[in-house]
């Protein structure tokens, strides 16, 4: 067995830890997912570690389901919240001008390979560079689903309105995001490269 001992601070930064953790294993669920199983119990027990060493304030004990939860008012104030948040909005841009690059390359490649890894990473450099410049001038504003030559033109509706860019001012919390509550919207366009 191994043992450790924590101050009152390294606990709570641990919880903060643990608020991130929980954050990644459940804020997208829609139904269990078996695999997680093991993870929550150790969550289960680090929480209720806590909870019984006196630190109330940041845990919670949920009475009707009979399992420990972070406080709501505590998540709102740690530090962890703005790393979630500052990882999601990177991820955000990194994937989305990732994805575009990469369907790009596979429509002007008709289906085929690039000839050598050199050549991919000149053109995924290249659509690369388009995109980031574009949402780093106009954000999401100019981003549309575009209609299909079977579809009218009337059909061309915009993906996100300009008030959907700003940042939203809710916060979703682990337990309460387990339903596929939103996520804050992106806050700004990408400043660095995205992932190859």
């Amino acid at each position: 067995m191994i043992q450790i001992k924590f101050s009152k601070d390294e606990m709570k930064k641990l919880l903060e830890l643990l608020n991130i953790a929980d954050w990644v294993l459940t804020s997208q669920d829609v139904e269990e997912d078996e695999r997680k199983d093991s993870y929550m119990k150790l969550l289960q027990r680090l929480y209720k570690e806590a909870y019984e060493n006196g630190m109330t304030e940041e845990v919670e004990f949920a009475e009707d389901v009979k399992e420990y939860f972070p406080n709501e008012e505590w998540e709102e104030k740690i530090q962890a919240r703005d790393f979630i948040e500052e990882y999601e909005d990177a991820t955000f841009w990194d994937e989305l001008v990732f994805r575009l690059a990469d369907r790009d390359i596979d429509r002007k490649m008709n289906g085929k390979q690039p000839k050598n890894f050199e050549e991919h990473v000149a053109m995924f450099t290249k659509i690369q560079s388009k995109y980031e410049e574009e949402f780093e001038k106009n954000n999401l504003e100019n981003l549309e689903i575009v209609a299909s030559k079977a579809e009218p033109k009337k059909a061309i509706k915009k993906v996100a309105p300009k008030a959907a860019v700003s940042k939203t001012t809710t916060k979703s919390t682990p337990k309460t995001a387990k339903k596929g509550n939103s996520k804050p919207a992106p806050k700004k366009a990408p400043a660095k490269k995205a992932k190859k």
